[in-house]
């Protein structure tokens, strides 16, 4: 088993089958209150207004271990914000929206709540691995304990109201974050997002709408709640995903039988980059970790073992270059401090020390 860092979001931790490919499920819930015109409409008191309500609602029903700290978005620093990006507890959007954004989050970063994003509420529960019924229920019961203090905006035939067509209904988008090196190398890739999107799936980048896919790690979500139940949007992501997940494996298998120099140049390549590079933009250093993750799981010793791989993610801070308008003092900072962090890492993976 491996050792866990009590300070890492519990979805960075191992479960399941396929922790090869999968490395966590999110649930997330929109919701909007009635008589308050959706985010995008509202004025600045408004916002406060709604803020006020939520956070009230959140600290009466609140208790024990699913308690939730309120967290005032626009007082923190550049890199707190990118803290939470990349521990995806707030998106790039709600970072940069503006006063009267906030965030409830729980102490193991497992269920949070973003407070006027897109919609007044979108309600999350994250989990390691595939775990898309449980990452539900744990989203669904946060919901119903905030609606018994809240009145959510709803229609008797559309479901719940939504600033996005795609959102209403349901109001439920389920999404699993997955690592995809393989298909990537093999030129199967886009074949395999072509099949998803067919059936219903939407690919995204890991830190979501326009923010550029990095690393091999996408984001694959149920494109409507609309018109369905939230067994049959859970039935449908888990059928598709089960699909990406056989082509990635099979697709690292062929390439380390048939074409195994593929792999291991990558991975060369990959670890002299690391070693010589003084400063590592976000697009890089994922795309070293990448690789050397792919280059692990095929018994190469890179020291980017699953555990590590995941660590560096909450703590590259690579969200500092996906949050426009953070300056760029902040991102230099970053950037010069990415190799030396991984190099660090993986040095006391090897020793044995983690």
């Amino acid at each position: 088993m491996e050792k866990r860092d009590a300070s890492l979001p519990i979805w960075t931790s191992e479960a399941g089958w396929t922790a090869d490919v999968i490395l966590s499920t999110r649930a997330r819930l929109a919701r909007n209150l009635s008589g308050f015109p959706f985010p995008g409409r509202a004025d600045a008191a408004t916002l406060g207004r709604v803020a006020q309500v939520v956070i009230a609602a959140n600290k009466r029903r609140s208790k024990g271990e699913t308690a939730l700290k309120a967290v005032a978005i626009d007082r923190l620093t550049a890199p707190q914000r990118a803290v939470l990006i990349d521990r995806h507890l707030i998106s790039v959007q709600h970072a940069t929206a503006g006063p009267s954004r906030w965030a409830l989050v729980d102490d193991r970063h497992t269920a949070s709540v973003m407070v006027n994003e897109e919609d007044h509420l979108r309600i999350q529960a994250i989990l390691p691995g595939l775990q898309l019924s449980g990452a539900w229920r744990i989203a669904d019961e946060l919901d119903d304990r905030l609606a018994e203090d809240l009145d959510y905006a709803k229609h008797g035939r559309y479901g719940f109201l939504t600033s996005s067509l795609a959102n209403c209904g349901t109001g439920m988008r389920l999404s699993v974050m997955a690592h995809l090196p393989g298909l990537t190398l093999s030129g199967k890739l886009e074949d395999a997002l072509s099949a998803a999107r067919t059936l219903g799936v939407t690919v995204r980048g890991s830190y979501g709408e326009n923010v550029a896919m990095a690393g091999d790690v996408y984001q694959l979500s149920n494109a409507v709640s609309l018109g369905l139940t939230e067994r049959q949007i859970l039935a449908r992501l888990s059928a598709v995903t089960t699909f990406i997940v056989a082509d990635e494996q099979a697709a690292r298998e062929l390439l380390w039988r048939n074409e195994r120099s593929i792999i291991t140049s990558k991975v060369t390549e990959a670890l002299a980059k690391l070693g010589e590079s003084s400063r590592l933009s976000a697009s890089d250093a994922m795309s070293i970790l990448s690789m050397l993750r792919l280059g692990d799981e095929m018994g190469m010793e890179t020291g980017a073992s699953r555990a590590v791989f995941r660590e560096l993610l909450v703590s590259m801070r690579i969200g500092t270059e996906f949050v426009s308008g953070i300056n760029a003092q902040n991102t230099f900072y970053e950037e010069n401090r990415r190799p030396a962090l991984i190099r660090n890492v993986i040095r006391a993976q090897r020793h044995g020390a983690r």
